[in-house]
This record gives C-alpha cells, structure tokens and sequence, in this order.
C-alpha cells in the first residue's frame, strides 16, 4: 500500500502529506515504515539516527524497491550549527549520514542556538548543558544562519529549506528578509492547539505547514512536554463519537482534520498497525459539522514546551514562548 496525497511547495516540489517522524526510532521500525508505503521521512541531526534512515534507503535503492526520487527527506538543521561557518559542514555530514545527494527539506531546528562546544565530539553534543542541566545558548542570528541555508540551495544541496517551532513574527521576518522564501513551517498542531492564526498566516504567503504532535503524543518525555499531567487527547469522547462514524480510529480523525485543513502530518508511532491505519486517512472525509465540533475541542494547550531550556532561557530573546516560563521547575 502507498501513501496517497501530496502538498506541493512553492518551490514546486510534491511533499507526501503523511510523513513517518523517526524521533526515537530504529532501523527496523523505519525500515518496516517504508515497506508498508511511507514515502516521506521526517528526521534531524538532534534525533541522532539519520545514518540508520541513509542504511535503510541504501538497502532499498540497491534491492531494486525504490530510487532515491521516490522517498521524501524532511532534516533538521542542528541548533549547535546556526553559526554560518558551521551550516554546510554540518549539512555535507547529513548528506554522509543520509546516503544521498541532496535533501527534499532542510529545516531550522528551534529559534534558539545551542553552545557549539561539542560540534567536533564523536557523537556530537547536541544539547550542551550547565551543571544545573539547563541548555547552554547562544545568540546567533536567524538570517546569518538563512543566508547560508540559501547558498544550499544555490549549490543543489537542497531543495527547499524552512522554518520548525518558530513564532508568526519569526516567520514573518524570515519571509520579508530571505532572498528565497520559507517552504515549511513543522510546528505543534492538535485539535487541543490548532494554532489557526499561524497556519493562517503561513499559507496565505505560500508556506506549507506541517504538524508534529497531530494525536497529542501521550508519549513524549518530561523534560520536552508541559507541566500538569493531562488524559491523552485520543481519550476525547467527541473523537471517539466521530471515529464510530466513519469506523475509523480516533487517530485517523484528527489525522483527517488537519489534512483537510491543508496540513501535512507527521504523526509518529512503532507499531505496524498503527501506522498502516495513518496512510489509511485518505479513503473517508469528515463533514462540514464535524470539522466544527473538533475546532470546539481547543484549549490552547500546548504540550510541547522544551522545559529543559530552563527559565533564564525562557528570556531568551529568540525564545518562542516566553509566557510558559511558570511551567519550568529550573
């Protein structure tokens, strides 16, 4: 089975509308993603395993099931590399990892630079702390790092290049000052945060807009999510209600919500049934009424807050969400 829909960029490119997050996962499971039809992988330097994504990829090519052109990469450039002299090397090691020639999407990972003290380690240090475990920032410029993600794409390196976890007035300084224009904004989308206003903004300018975190994502750890324990999303009744109707799972719905809004979706999961049923939302459509009652389940509650910045980076003047600074307990 192959995933069906796509979401064309403004670069004029075809980006598959469900994608497979690899947060976290192996190349098995990744492996197994491909194999069941996923044709968009989203990854990033920070989640360590792009050279598990490139041995897969490569394993495909050279068996014959796939080339290079049908699989869609999604990276993410490294907070800890927004120093322009850092930009291409760190993409050229991506490449290495990824086993390929260029990148389909090149993302900035979060408006917040990271200390580069450990870009040289074998791993690198990805998230370098103080002694109290709160990140170590800088305070790179976004356009400095932009103009060098733009050189990217001068030099076929990558196709497009955009933007993740980055606030309406970030984005906008982005687009009014880059010589080529966002492609994507990735940011938290649920039915508990629909953030319209932004997606709004983002796709009357020709910005594609894709949500992480689309089911809710129960499972992520402490140190990203928010403070009081809430019940999944997925326990919503009105999901439940609405998922009996078309026999599809709560999943599926919230899926098909965001699609219908124009939305790519990377949801992630490990089990095989659970990501068959998420290629498995282009065969039903809900109503004009049900898209209603969903936009009726917002609290405006974000679950992903980054706690491990730590209060004095919530200050920080690239900090997107300084007004969460309570739910930090350092």
């Amino acid at each position: 089975m192959a995933s069906s829909g796509n979401i064309r960029l403004c670069t004029g490119q075809q980006m598959p509308t469900v994608a497979m997050r690899a947060w976290l996962l192996t190349a098995e499971t990744m492996r197994t993603a491909i194999d069941i039809g996923y044709r968009h992988i989203d990854i990033a330097q920070n989640y360590d395993n792009e050279d598990k994504l490139g041995q897969v990829l490569e394993e495909q090519i050279e068996a014959g099931k796939l080339s290079r052109k049908d699989v869609f990469i999604t990276t993410k450039l490294s907070p800890i590399a927004y120093a322009p002299e850092h930009v291409r090397r760190e993409t050229e090691k991506s490449l290495k990892r990824l086993r390929t020639d260029y990148i389909d999407l090149y993302l900035m990972h979060f408006p917040v630079s990271l200390s580069d003290e450990g870009i040289d380690n074998d791993p690198p240090t990805r998230f370098p702390t103080y002694e109290n475990g709160t990140l170590k920032t800088t305070f790179v410029d976004h356009m400095l790092t932009w103009k060098e993600m733009e050189k990217l794409v001068d030099d076929g390196l990558v196709k497009a290049i955009g933007l993740t976890n980055f606030t309406m007035k970030q984005t906008q300084r982005i687009y009014t000052e880059a010589r080529i224009k966002p492609a994507n904004v990735q940011i938290e989308i649920h039915a508990w945060f629909p953030q319209y206003d932004l997606v709004e903004f983002c796709l009357k300018r020709g910005i594609s807009v894709t949500a992480y975190g689309p089911t809710g994502s129960p499972d992520i750890p402490d140190c990203i999510k928010m403070g009081p324990p809430v019940p999944p999303l997925l326990n919503e009744p009105l999901l439940k209600e609405i998922a009996g109707r078309h026999k599809k799972t709560p999943s599926q719905v919230l899926l098909r919500n965001l699609i219908q809004r124009g939305i790519a979706v990377i949801p992630k999961c490990v089990a095989e049934e659970e990501m068959m049923q998420n290629l498995q939302v282009f065969d039903f459509q809900l109503t004009e009424d049900e898209m209603l009652e969903i936009k009726g389940l917002n609290k405006e509650l974000r679950i992903f807050v980054f706690k491990m910045f730590g209060k004095q980076n919530f200050r920080h003047p690239y900090f997107p969400w300084p007004e969460l600074i309570d739910q930090c307990e350092i």
